[in-house]
């Protein structure tokens, strides 16, 4: 208990924030045997409540004590402030009395500093107006003794004591000084006018008193202000140019165009011989540059007189009117170069060497050329903020003046008139043009930068540069210029036409064409010393739209605004792609007639009598003697892009041909439907190792490897269906012609070697056939055929390709949807004809591409006769590496097809026996 109670004393535990009473008790009582101090707590918490009531009634005693004392307070601070208040007022009231007073007691003070003051300005005045009067008579004296220095003096000193009685002039003693002061000035103006009219024109040096004199009568000038100094200078230029006047003229000899440079050699003689007379005047003035400029305004005005009088003389004066504008734009530049303090065009080596380097289009170059003409600008400025640290803001400002003012001042003139040069230029580079095409040899220039170009091409634009040079150099930069520029596409148009006048002609003289069985008009006559001729304009053509684009874009840097953003080559550029287009059809129209003759060839060929499948046949050996001699030649003189692309238009035109051809052989039997297969597979190989004639180093792209196969495997195809046996055709034809339908079937039916009754027959199985495949198509239900509706390849040919099999390359996406087709074809072939038939489609009814990969030569056949998962045999590969180019020799040729022809015979006879497509052997070696 007594720990209890000194633990409370100890600690106000009851004044804490969160006072808990529950857990107080439990930790003073944690058992019943500790209840037995209960008693004596509670007396000890009695006895601390009563201290705690007598200390509230202690502190509620004072609280009311100190309330009175406050409110005491309270009430003398306010009598205090009152006493405050009565005092602030008295002070205040005295502080207005003694302002008061000492106002009356400074009044008098306040007059007599008024006084002061208007007596030292009248005095001030007085003292002004007597040096001003003296200063008056002064100026007289000195104005009637012709003293013109000492009245330059005084005039300045005279303006400004007058500047101080400017407000006084109603005062009659202001007024008459005044009055006396304009007097003067007048007459001053009018001795100076004299002085300078004493001055004659004809006086190459004068009298070296009067020019003294003349320097006094200056600071005179100055003195009077700027409207009697140009009054001045304009006298004296004028009688100057009168001098010119007279001597040129707009009519008579001095009017002739071939004359001007005496114009100008004359004004160049007077400013040189009368330096001293210009000396005389101050350097601010710049009297020589203004009597230029108005040499300049009278030149133009009468050259302008000169030029409409003979506007119908310009045409045979050309000549003439060039060495006026050359001569006109030269003096120009000398005086723009005289008084701007610098050259009139500083950019002018840049261009001429932006149009040196305009054929350089590299990224260096871009790049060394931007460099350069940064540091140029940068030292240009470096230059031009010397030059103006060191010179007065005003003759800086004159120093630009005079550069922008002189050029164009005469030249301009000259604008309307420049048609005529723009004339005969054109007309020269067209008689030059006639002449470089009629001294074309054709061939490629061996000193020309670029390979096989044609040397016209180069010369052709070295004259238009040196047209540019001349034109952009003592021309003009403006309107001519331009014109120019369209005078140059017109003549790059006329050789564009020239190039296009060349090329071999169709037998319609025509450049283009489609090649088409049972015409002529689109054959060329493609001799082998044209061939050269023909890929050397493409190269030309090339290059001509290279170099134009670059002209383009140096005309437009050369131009002045606006007519820079106005020049546009594109069209130039389109013409000359348009020469290669039409050259490169023309090497397609002429090898594809000489492969005109191989096609008809085949077609005369009787292939129902042949009983036996032998070599290659013979329009096969023609078809690759043709390709060997002129591959080679186009591969080696065209450039990549352009051999890919011809190489492409080849196999375009001619697999659809080839595909034609076969239908014009009338009647196609057994032994010759397979020989005939054998030679689709050699003219395959042909056009595969085409894109490598001439470049041994190059491969055939993807997509044209694919595209080939897939064009020439529908002929394969065609041949493997109409050699197929009578029962076994129409199954066949779903099998290998998916996408045919009934006129397809009826062509087949025509190639094949077929009596009338087996015709009949097959055209009524092909109906059932189609009959059948539409009903189970329609009711999902049926025979073997409809269930086998959704195969694998009409599932492969319906179904979109999957987005993940993409892989960036068409032509690889292409070829892997074709091999996906072709196999699942391949497999429903394999496995019998009950299979076959199920996978057959209901038939579109146009012939859509077959698979590139589905029957495609001997590797084809051999896979049919193969389990799956077994490689074919690479028999494909053998025979188009034999007509490879370069077997020059019938003996290689013979060599190369004996060596493997059984190999091949019996791969294509097992394809064939499992398709039940009805050859024999009856070859007794086979």
């Amino acid at each position: 208990m007594a720990s209890s109670a000194a633990q409370l004393d100890q600690a106000d535990v009851f004044a804490r924030d969160g006072f808990d009473v529950t857990g107080y008790i439990n930790e003073m009582f944690p058992s019943e045997d500790s209840l037995v101090g209960l008693d004596p707590l509670i007396g000890n918490l009695k006895q601390k409540i009563r201290r705690v009531d007598g200390d509230i009634l202690v502190a509620v005693r004072q609280q009311s004590t100190s309330g009175n004392r406050a409110r005491q307070d309270l009430s003398k601070a306010k009598l205090v402030i009152e006493d405050l208040f009565v005092k602030t007022n008295e002070i205040r009231r005295k502080a207005e009395q003694s302002e008061v007073m000492v106002q009356e007691i400074c009044r008098d003070i306040k007059k007599l500093d008024y006084a002061k003051q208007h007596l030292t300005h009248t005095i001030t005045a007085l003292r002004r107006l007597a040096m001003l009067v003296t200063a008056v008579d002064q100026l007289q004296r000195s104005t009637e003794r012709q003293e013109y220095g000492e009245c330059a003096h005084l005039l300045e000193a005279v303006q400004q004591l007058a500047g101080h009685f400017s407000s006084f002039v109603q005062i009659p003693k202001v007024a008459e000084l005044s009055g006396r002061l304009s007097a003067l000035q007048k007459s001053l103006q009018m001795n100076v006018q004299r002085e300078f009219e004493l001055l004659g024109v004809g006086e190459d040096k004068p009298n070296p008193l009067l020019l003294d004199r003349l320097r006094a009568c200056c600071l005179v000038v100055d003195a009077l202000g700027f409207s009697a100094r140009e009054d001045l200078i304009d006298r004296i230029c004028k009688k100057e140019m009168g001098v010119y006047a007279q001597i040129f003229s707009s009519t008579g000899e001095t009017a002739a165009l071939d004359r001007m440079e005496r114009r100008y050699n004359w004004l160049r003689k007077r400013l040189k011989a009368r330096e001293e007379v210009w000396a005389v005047f101050p350097e601010a003035w710049r009297v020589p540059q203004l009597l230029c400029l108005m040499f300049c305004n009278i030149t133009k005005t009468q050259l302008a007189e000169i030029l409409d009088s003979k506007a119908a003389e310009l045409g045979a004066n050309v000549e003439g009117l060039l060495i006026a504008v050359k001569s006109t734009r030269d003096f120009e530049a000398e005086m723009a170069q005289k008084f701007g303090g610098g050259p009139a065009q500083p950019e002018a080596e840049e261009e001429e060497r932006g149009l040196d380097e305009g054929d350089d289009n590299s990224p260096a170059s871009r790049v060394r050329q931007r460099y350069e003409r940064m540091f140029r600008e940068k030292q240009r400025a470096g230059d031009d903020s010397l030059a103006g640290g060191g010179s007065h803001p005003p003759q800086a400002a004159a120093e630009t003046a005079a550069r922008t003012a002189f050029p164009g001042s005469v030249s301009s003139v000259f604008t309307p008139h420049l048609h005529v040069y723009v004339d005969a230029e054109e007309a020269g580079l067209r008689e030059r043009l006639e002449v470089l095409v009629r001294e074309e040899t054709w061939t490629a220039w061996e000193d020309a930068q670029q390979t096989n170009v044609l040397r016209s091409s180069s010369e052709l634009f070295a004259e238009i540069k040196k047209s540019l040079q001349r034109c952009s150099k003592f021309v003009s930069k403006g309107p001519a210029l331009f014109q120019l520029c369209t005078a140059f596409q017109r003549l790059l148009h006329a050789y564009a036409g020239k190039l296009v006048g060349r090329l071999p002609k169709t037998n319609m003289g025509l450049t283009t064409g489609t090649a088409a069985a049972g015409s002529t008009d689109w054959q060329v006559k493609l001799v082998d010393e044209d061939v050269p001729v023909v890929c050397t304009i493409i190269a030309t053509a090339e290059y001509c739209g290279e170099v134009v684009g670059a002209l383009g874009r140096s005309i437009a840097k050369m131009l002045d605004p606006p007519f820079g953003q106005q020049v546009d080559v594109a069209g130039e550029e389109d013409e000359f792609q348009a020469v290669i287009t039409s050259a490169l059809n023309v090497l397609l129209l002429g090898l594809e007639t000489r492969l005109e003759a191989s096609l008809s060839q085949m077609a005369r060929i009787s292939w129902s009598s042949l009983d036996s499948v032998g070599d290659q046949s013979d329009f096969v050996n023609t078809f690759s003697k043709t390709l060997s001699e002129l591959g080679p030649k186009i591969g080696a003189a065209l450039n990549e892009n352009h051999f890919r692309f011809f190489c492409d238009k080849l196999a375009n035109s001619l697999a659809p041909r080839f595909f034609e051809a076969i239908f014009r052989c009338r009647k196609i039997g057994e032994a010759g439907s397979q020989q005939l297969l054998l030679d689709t597979q050699a003219i395959k190989g042909l056009l595969l190792e085409f894109p490598t004639a001439g470049r041994p180093n190059s491969a055939a792209a993807p997509s044209f490897a694919t595209f080939v196969g897939r064009e020439m495997g529908k002929a394969e195809a065609l041949l493997k269906v109409v050699g197929s046996r009578p029962e076994n055709l129409v199954e066949n034809f779903f099998t290998l012609m998916p996408a045919g339908a009934a006129p397809d079937f009826q062509r087949v039916i025509d190639l094949k070697v077929l009596r009338r009754q087996e015709q009949q027959s097959l055209l009524e199985a092909f109906s059932r056939r189609i009959g059948r495949s539409s009903a189970g198509g329609s009711a999902g239900s049926g025979p073997a055929s409809a269930a086998a509706s959704g195969s694998a390849a009409t599932q492969s040919r319906e179904r979109p390709p999957p987005r993940s099999s993409t892989s960036g390359d068409p032509a690889r996406d292409a070829g892997s949807q074709a091999t996906t087709s072709g196999s699942a074809a391949v497999a429903a072939a394999a496995s019998g004809p009950a299979n076959a038939s199920t996978s057959a489609p209901a038939g579109p009814p146009a012939l859509r591409p077959t698979s590139s990969s589905s029957f495609t030569g001997a590797s084809g056949l051999a896979a049919l006769s193969m389990p799956r998962g077994t490689a074919p045999s690479p028999s494909a590969g053998e025979l188009s590496s034999r007509f490879r180019f370069g077997a020059n020799t019938a003996a290689a040729r013979a060599q190369a097809v004996a060596g493997s022809a059984t190999d091949r015979m019996r791969e294509s006879f097992a394809a064939m026996k499992n398709l039940n497509l009805g050859f024999t052997r009856k070859a007794d070696g086979l």
